[in-house]
């Protein structure tokens, strides 16, 4: 997510983030046990979806979202929002690998969605909730590597989570429901589970496709590459595809009365722009320096890495949801549009494994965002870098140091500014030629990957010839400023 923070000179750059509870149990039944009849359980075909293939772990710093024993490939969802009454029917289908060796398969689930039936394989089961989570038996064990395919029907009213987050523009996160239904889910560092049940971890990354389905003259709008609507009575549904793998808290939903706006980007890259008619005149200028701007963003990242892109005007926040940037009215500044389309190659398709290490998205995105205004607005790089190396101490005190900040400092300007610092030291020791050949090399040799620190100093010290190990080490742990 994006909201503005510290001054820096004429422009006032931003942020990201998110979290979530625990509260009481509500155990619930779904559907009925199968009869117990000799069966042969249907091969899935994970092939299909190899590209969804991930490595899932535990998270160190929110443990209770995820669960690394399984690899969901592929998320067929199928979508339809009543904005009158407020309701969310859905039709969830998971393509899943078993990780290792399971007897179940748990997801991340909100518990204000009731559950209709829930099928594996095609056989109906009894599944289990606690929480937000919920539990589906398979009929038969299924070793690692193995397939299968788990179907959840459901409807209900969606809600937020508490993320008990100290940053108040996250406190609460994932589906939000606004005047005269509109609707918008936003997620960082999970939050998808308030609107599909959810391997909600970075580490799990999955390929989706998600039609959303919205009363005539209202649009829905997905991550993904647009793939066109379907009118049928008072109805229409939108299609949305994505071919290269999506983090759980990159995905996106938003039903509102938008208009449809489209562009091209650099080598004909589709973009669609979608604004609600009263805010056109405001925002549409602005959504339409995204082409100019990810031209320049290719001048130093190397090729965008997805086949479309987008922006759509949702009613807060900001979010870089893939290959669709999100922005509420307060973040539509072509700065933030430059932000979180440099997020498109660092935290997109490059994505971190664990939320420990989120400054490998803020780190860079706050870089480029502030070289982007230094090469278009006012000021210089060494400007701004050495006006937030003023607040670092204080921002170390308050929240850690980024590599290791605290549970309820997830987003806080520690992650941003503190390996923004960091990058312009190893610019400093490389050269600009050097440093910009470095930034465009590690998302184009590790596209559609989930990283580490590890495998980031490792990769740099390689690149480069040049020990930086003890140099970002000392940024991202240290609880005072490096000298």
């Amino acid at each position: 997510m994006r909201r503005p923070l510290l001054p820096l000179m004429s422009v006032v750059l931003a942020v990201s983030a998110c979290s979530a509870p625990a509260p009481p149990p509500k155990p619930a039944v779904t559907s009925l046990t199968p009869s117990p009849v000799e069966r042969q359980r249907p091969a899935v075909d994970l092939a299909a979806y190899e590209l969804g293939r991930s490595r899932p772990v535990a998270d160190p710093v929110y443990p209770a979202y995820g669960d690394p024993s399984i690899d969901v490939l592929h998320y067929d969802l199928a979508l339809d929002w009543k904005p009158g009454a407020r309701t969310l029917t859905g039709t969830a289908r998971l393509t899943v690998r078993a990780a290792r060796p399971i007897s179940r398969v748990k997801l991340d689930f909100g518990r204000a969605l009731e559950v209709d039936e829930v099928t594996v394989d095609g056989t109906r089961v009894r599944a289990t909730r606690k929480y937000d989570d919920l539990t589906v038996p398979l009929p038969e064990p299924i070793e690692a590597d193995a397939g299968t395919v788990v179907t959840v029907r459901y409807h209900g009213r969606p809600k937020p989570v508490d993320a008990k987050q100290r940053r108040e523009d996250i406190s609460m996160l994932g589906f939000r429901i606004g005047g005269g239904g509109r609707a918008w889910a936003l997620q960082e560092p999970f939050g998808a589970f308030t609107w599909f049940p959810v391997n909600d971890h970075p580490s799990d990354e999955a390929l989706y496709d998600v039609a959303i389905t919205v009363p005539k003259g209202w649009s829905g709008v997905a991550h993904g590459t647009y793939k066109g609507k379907t009118t049928e009575g008072r109805s229409s549904t939108f299609r949305w595809q994505s071919t290269d793998p999506v983090a759980s808290y990159l995905t996106l939903f938003a039903a509102d009365k938008f208009r449809m706006f489209t562009d091209k980007g650099p080598r004909g890259i589709p973009i669609t722009y979608w604004i609600r008619p009263q805010d056109v005149r405001k925002q549409l200028p602005v959504a339409r320096r995204m082409p100019s701007i990810l031209r320049w963003l290719e001048k130093k990242l190397g090729p965008y890495p997805f086949p479309s892109a987008g922006l759509v005007a949702t009613s807060d926040s900001g979010m870089e949801t893939q290959q669709m940037v999100a922005l509420g009215p307060r973040y539509m500044e072509p700065s933030v549009v430059a932000h979180e389309l440099a997020h498109h190659w660092f935290g997109d398709t490059v994505t971190p494994r664990t939320w420990r290490d989120m400054w490998m998205n803020e780190g860079f995105a706050m870089y480029f965002e502030m070289q982007w205004y230094a090469d278009h607005e006012d000021g210089t790089i060494d400007e701004f870098i050495s006006n937030i190396r003023a607040y670092d101490a204080e921002l170390r005190r308050e929240n850690g140091p980024p590599g290791k900040y605290r549970r309820d400092a997830f987003g806080q300007s520690n992650v941003y500014y503190s390996p923004a610092i960091m990058l312009h030291e190893i610019r400093k020791r490389l050269g600009d030629r050097r440093f910009w050949a470095m930034t465009r090399a590690w998302p184009q040799e590790h596209r559609n990957t989930t990283q580490d620190r590890a495998a980031f100093v490792k990769w740099i010290n390689e690149h480069t010839g040049r020990n930086f190990t003890k140099h970002i080490d000392t940024w991202l742990d240290s609880k005072t400023t490096p000298r």
